[in-house]
């Protein structure tokens, strides 16, 4: 009954409007849905591409995922996104099955709560990306490790192999890399002769078997471009950049973020350098520091580049109950998120998303009340309510779709392009090819007939000549990915959603005279 009540929670979590455009997205998302939608209506199964043209942004086993999603529930949003959710989902579920073999039963269900409601995982579990799955294969090979190493079951390694394949078709080399330095790492100062067995020779080959056999036929396919593109753009070029502080700070605090509302319980849990040796605590700081370690060295990174290792974290504030300091300022925290919510009510607001923010404001504050207790499963379940009834109802109910349903029956029948956007979202939502143009291509686009979606400041990079003899078919309006802050204060004091909002333009050529 546990168990079930564990997979409820973390279901209402990931799964509500789950196939909704106006929930939680982010711009590189648009991508990976545009992609494998595409190679699911041309069948394609070898090389990813955007309006046909080949982009090895990232291995396929991502889109082959949400291929079998849209299989299932049709190409949308759902099924797009369905795979990194499922992954969020058992990410949490194993992440707890290694806290209860390093730690004991309670831990297994605070890790599990824990690092499915950190504010990383509520964001990138519900978006179409590799994050979720890619920290699903380093938790599967770090689990395959300790039971290894630790309960001398050696066979286990081959998680590992599992897990750095999955990651090799996930990420590219580094996922493997990073596989590789978590249970070499941990292995090599726990049970080196591990290393020299034939389990981990089986978990190499296994991992080659899953992860070689794409490379080869890509490279056997398409050659210099594949190799060109894939590793020389896409991997090599991340290191021709100038390496910043302020780019490794934007990792670290972005880690630090990501952790939030429980980084104050982490940063408590992290021990003195004499138990770095104990096994327990040896895993988790192996992990993060393999992580940070690698995503550190290339000069180009960004924030959620260390979710990867948010389970390791997790999984050291599980060792022991948190010191007061922590819980105090966690609940400090979980307060403040408390006001913020009641603060939006000076928006005007629809009734539904108004109840949903005060029923949110309530749940925080009773998980600030339960952290200073020392109740934290309690804690964190009640935080997990209030984020799941702001992401499943209040943002859904004030952010319209990213093409409204009233605007795509007007567009109905008509080729749609986009203009200063990646298409993959469009194409979601519309349920049919939508193309990118630029330039010279917008006017052809048009001139034949097709519909050119805009944001209205995106208009003032079309020519004169061209923006003269535009004619709006449909008008809506959408809260965009980034708000300046500025706006937002702005908005909230003039309690004003307008500043938030974003016009949308479908854009038609003026009907020549006598036509209409």
């Amino acid at each position: 009954m546990k168990r079930f009540g564990l997979v409820a929670f973390l279901a209402l979590l990931y799964l509500p409007s789950l196939g909704n455009s106006s929930s939680v997205t982010h711009p590189d998302e648009s991508y990976y849905l545009g992609i494998s939608a595409e190679m699911d209506a041309n069948g394609a199964w070898l090389t990813p591409t955007i309006d046909g043209e080949a982009k090895w942004f990232k291995p396929p086993l991502l889109y082959w995922a949400e291929r079998v999603g849209y299989a299932a529930f049709g190409r949308g949003f759902f099924g797009g996104r369905l795979p990194a959710a499922a992954s969020a989902i058992a990410l949490a579920l194993l992440t707890g099955a290694l806290a209860q073999r390093m730690y004991g039963g309670r831990a297994g269900t605070l890790a599990a709560l824990l690092v499915s409601s950190t504010f990383g995982w509520l964001k990138f579990g519900r978006t179409a990306m590799m994050d979720a799955p890619m920290a699903l294969a380093f938790t599967a090979a770090a689990y395959g490790a300790w039971r290894a190493s630790e309960e001398d079951r050696p066979a286990q390694l081959l998680w590992a192999g599992v897990g750095a394949g999955a990651a090799f078709m996930l990420k590219g080399p580094v996922g493997a890399v990073i596989v590789l330095l978590v249970v070499g790492g941990f292995l090599a100062l726990r049970r080196p002769a591990l290393l020299a067995s034939r389990f981990s020779l089986g978990a190499f080959i296994l991992g080659a078997a899953i992860g070689l056999p794409w490379y080869a036929a890509s490279f056997a396919v398409h050659g210099r471009r594949f190799y060109d593109f894939f590793f020389v753009e896409q991997n090599l070029d991340r290191f021709r950049h100038p390496w910043t502080l302020q780019g490794e700070a934007t990792l670290l605090v972005g880690l630090l973020v990501f952790l939030l509302p429980w980084t104050l319980l982490v940063l408590a849990a992290i021990p003195g350098p004499r138990r770095w040796r104990e096994p327990e605590v040896l895993l988790p700081l192996v992990w993060v520091g393999a992580v940070l370690l690698v995503f550190t060295i290339p000069s180009l990174k960004w924030p959620h580049y260390g979710l990867g290792c948010t389970p390791a974290a997790v999984l050291l504030a599980c060792r022991a109950s948190p010191p007061r300091w922590a819980r105090v300022g966690t609940s400090i925290l979980l307060l403040a998120l408390a006001a913020c919510g009641i603060a939006t009510l000076r928006w005007p607001l629809p009734a539904v998303t108004t109840g949903s923010l005060v029923a949110s404001a309530m749940a925080l504050a009773t998980a600030a009340w339960l952290v200073l207790r020392e109740r934290l499963v309690g804690c964190v379940a009640m935080t997990g309510v209030a984020v799941a009834l702001v992401l499943a109802i209040a943002i859904p109910a004030v952010n319209l779709p990213i093409i409204p349903a009233p605007a795509l029956a007007r567009l109905a029948g008509r080729e749609l392009f986009v203009h200063g956007f990646v298409p993959g979202i469009f194409t979601l939502d519309a349920r049919r090819p939508v193309r990118r143009v630029e330039g010279a291509a917008v006017e052809r686009a048009l001139d034949r007939g097709g519909v050119v979606i805009f944001a209205a400041s995106g208009l003032r990079n079309v020519p004169t000549a061209l923006r003269e003899r535009l004619v709006p078919l449909a008008r809506w309006q959408h809260i965009p990915g980034y708000l300046p802050a500025e706006d937002v204060v702005r908005s909230w004091m003039a309690r004003d959603t307008s500043p938030l909002l974003e016009p949308m333009l479908a854009m038609q050529l003026v009907a020549p005279t006598g036509s209409r």
